[in-house]
């Protein structure tokens, strides 16, 4: 299935709100009309989510909503979070995980009632993703891994206990905040939370020998008056008996563009900045588990290193 372009939501921000906030960010580069956003922007990251939210760009089947032998919405929902209405699905997937022998990764997407799904799934399939900034529209996500040899029904191997409610930690990054994350919010944890869940990321996240993280992208988009901005987050699942749980989950990628000055050609001026980080896992071990690092693409010198902490059993 190929999953729907969420476009930019067109929010009313106040023109206040919008100048206060556009004042801080740091703008790249000024480009004389709209057509040349996106090559100004100095990363791949960026231009991909720039043609998501635009330009309506077909989009991979991140999730594995064909689903492979032996799974469907049904099972999962049974498996990964069994006391839920099969019928309030919106997305079920899963895909095979490289990084461990006769695994899969999977995930399950609820709207909070069978009249909402029904609903989404007419304006917005193959999408987990909130709609329409309605607090009762919402979504809520589960993750598992499976093991399947192709004979039998799929063996659950662990989940994630509840719908995932660990946000994103915004506190030390060179991403630019979204527009409800600004200073006096930064730490509020439903503001935190993607309201997209996008694809899962397969890269060989090793923690330690022979243990592996597997990632999910998650993000926000955002509309401006004449302008707008996408954001783009990672987070790791680790496998910890018969339970998954987030290790880290920390922003990735931004697009942004503000709009400026009206040009006699019927053009306008845009601000445009961005920025995108890739994650590398780092030799150096702190308490059994390998140090990771994030660094900026596109030329930039930011780098943070996260250290395995014992007591929060997560990346700091």
């Amino acid at each position: 299935m190929t999953h729907r372009a969420p476009l930019r939501h067109s929010f009313a921000l106040a023109a206040f709100t919008f100048a206060a906030y556009g004042a801080t960010a740091y703008a790249d580069t000024t480009v004389h009309s709209l057509s040349g956003v996106r090559g100004a922007m100095h990363t791949t990251d960026a231009r991909k989510m720039f043609d998501q939210s635009m330009g309506g760009a077909p989009q991979p089947d991140g999730f594995g909503t064909k689903l492979p032998a032996g799974f469907t919405p049904a099972l999962l929902v049974e498996q990964l979070a069994p006391d839920q209405d099969v019928r309030s699905v919106v997305l079920a997937g899963a895909k095979p995980w490289p990084a461990r022998p006769n695994s899969y990764v999977a995930v399950i997407c609820l709207a909070n009632s069978p009249e909402l799904a029904a609903t989404a799934l007419k304006s917005s399939p193959g999408s987990c993703e909130d709609l329409g900034g309605n607090d009762n529209d919402t979504r809520r996500v589960w993750f598992g891994v499976f093991e399947s040899t192709g004979a039998g029904a799929p063996r659950l191997v662990a989940r994630t206990e509840s719908p995932v409610a660990t946000p994103t930690d915004w506190s030390n990054t060179n991403i630019d905040l979204p527009v409800a994350l600004d200073s006096g919010d930064a730490a509020s944890p439903q503001e935190a939370m993607p309201s997209t869940w996008s694809r899962f990321d397969l890269a060989a996240y090793q923690l330690r020998t022979g243990d592996y993280a597997f990632g999910v992208r998650a993000g926000w988009s955002e509309g401006y008056a004449g302008g707008g901005a996408d954001f783009e987050a990672l987070y790791l699942f680790a496998i910890d008996g018969k339970t998954l749980r987030v290790v880290f989950a920390q922003p990735m990628a931004f697009d942004k563009m503000l709009a400026g000055d009206w040009h006699k050609d019927g053009t306008r001026s845009h601000d445009v900045s961005d920025a995108a980080n890739a994650l590398t896992v780092l030799p150096t071990v702190t308490g059994g588990y390998h140090d990771l690092q994030l660094r900026a693409k596109g030329g930039g010198k930011w780098r943070r290193t996260f250290k395995w902490s014992a007591a929060q059993q997560r990346y700091e």
